[in-house]
This record gives C-alpha cells, sequence and structure tokens, in this order.
C-alpha cells in the first residue's frame, strides 16, 4: 500500500486531462468496457464528448452536470473520479476508475475514492453521495463496502447513458459532519 501523503485528488484543469478520461474509455477493449457495464455501441464521439465535457467544465459548480477529479500517484495521473446527477447541497452519483491495470488490487482505489468523496461532500455541500457499480464487477463493490458505503438494493437498470441493461448494487454513504 502507497503512503497517503503519494496520493492526491484535485479537479481536472485542462483538456488534456479530460482527453486522457476519454481516451481511457474510448481505447478500452470491449472485455475491459463490459466488465464495467459500458456499452461501446454508446460511447459518445470523441469531439462531441470532449466538446460537451468542456462546456459543463466551465459552468459554476451549482450548474454543472458532471465534476471530475483527476487521481495522482507521486504526481503522475493515474485515474479519475467524477459524480453526476448533481443535486447541489443533496446528493449526486459517484464514479470511480484507476487507468492504469497494474496499480489495481493494491489498495490505492480505496484511498483515491475516499479522498474523492470527502472532496465532493465539502465542494458541493452533500449529504449524501450514491453508486450504483454493476452487481458482478467486485472491484468496486469491495470498496464500496471498505469506505462505509451502505448496500441499499440490487437491481436490473440501465445505470448510466453509456451502459447496459444490468444488475446493480445500489450504494449510499451518508456526509458524516464533524
Amino acid at each position: 500500500m502507497q503512503e497517503t501523503a503519494d496520493i492526491e485528488v484535485r479537479p481536472f484543469s485542462s483538456r488534456e486531462e479530460y482527453e486522457l478520461m476519454v481516451d481511457y474509455f474510448l481505447k478500452a477493449d470491449d472485455w475491459f468496457l463490459r466488465g464495467m457495464g459500458v456499452d461501446r455501441l454508446k460511447l459518445p464521439l470523441r469531439e462531441k464528448w470532449l466538446d460537451d465535457l468542456l462546456v459543463d467544465y466551465r459552468k459554476p459548480d451549482h450548474q454543472r452536470d458532471r465534476f471530475y477529479l483527476v487521481w495522482l500517484l507521486r504526481g503522475e495521473r493515474v485515474g479519475h473520479s467524477s459524480i453526476n446527477n448533481i443535486i447541489f447541497g443533496a446528493e449526486a452519483f459517484i464514479h470511480l476508475h484507476l487507468w492504469k491495470p497494474e496499480l489495481r488490487r493494491a489498495g490505492l482505489g480505496t484511498e483515491f475514492v475516499r479522498k474523492s468523496a470527502n472532496f465532493y461532500f465539502d465542494r458541493f455541500q452533500l449529504k449524501k453521495l450514491l453508486c450504483e457499480p454493476w452487481a458482478e464487477n467486485h472491484a468496486p463493490n469491495r470498496v464500496l463496502e471498505k469506505l462505509g458505503f451502505t448496500l441499499v438494493k440490487r437491481y436490473k437498470t440501465i445505470p448510466g447513458v453509456i451502459a447496459y441493461e444490468q444488475e446493480v448494487n445500489h450504494y449510499e454513504l451518508l456526509h458524516q459532519t464533524k
């Protein structure tokens, strides 16, 4: 496990970071996408996707559709988290993606998601974070459970615009006020 001082999260700050995130999906093989519950045929064209993201990026927080954090390990960009369906002051759905396969299964995801969740709670004044990973994708389910997310239910849905119909686990994490 890496030292937590080696791990940093911060908001996306350049077109290049959005390009890295988009390319993570577009360049992934079908097996990997399917494992995340993503339908390749629903992925937007690269330039359209980037244009839409950058329009949203320029909006004030309370008008944002989605917000992205880059994950840094010893200064290197290695993944991202995002929230969408943001209801400022109330709730949002969190997503988590470790880009580098060699870093998976090392406990890094848990610390990255912990830092991301704290950031989102503070910046968007959230009371609750929600997450709906594919029920059979064990890695994010384990991370969420380690962090104290409560499994509310399992059900079949299409959990996002780039997803196929699947069984998901619906988790919730309430903000712990000090």
